[in-house]
């Protein structure tokens, strides 16, 4: 069986900060990243990411574009990782990141602004 072609994408994006519920539905107090694109939001792992949280965090509730890849596994589990419960589902990893430019505000008449 051949190997799955990644699923790479680059798009306009938000980053925005989500408080961790646990399996209780509890908040922890704990906040995570997530890439906000069109109306779904990405958990971001950052371990196999090649931008950092710290990176990242600059851009909190702010736009840009966004090079990653879509993947399916556990999300809190990173390699070297002792075994831990981890949820599970789609994340992805951020391959690039490009601060989106503000655009020109456009006229009620429909025009753009030049």
């Amino acid at each position: 069986m051949l190997p799955k072609e990644p699923n790479i994408i680059t798009v306009g994006c938000q980053v925005v900060e989500k408080a961790f519920v646990n399996k209780d539905g509890k908040s922890s107090g704990f906040k995570e990243l997530y890439l906000r694109c069109s109306i779904q939001d990405y958990y971001i792992k950052f371990c196999e990411s090649k931008v950092s949280l710290d990176k990242m965090k600059k851009y909190i509730d702010k736009g840009l574009t966004v090079t990653f890849e879509v993947k399916e596994g556990e999300w809190d589990i990173c390699e070297g990782d002792p075994e831990i419960q981890s949820r599970i589902g789609t994340y992805v990893i951020v391959l690039k990141i490009k601060k989106s430019k503000p655009r020109k505000p456009i006229a009620k008449n429909g025009v753009q602004w030049l």
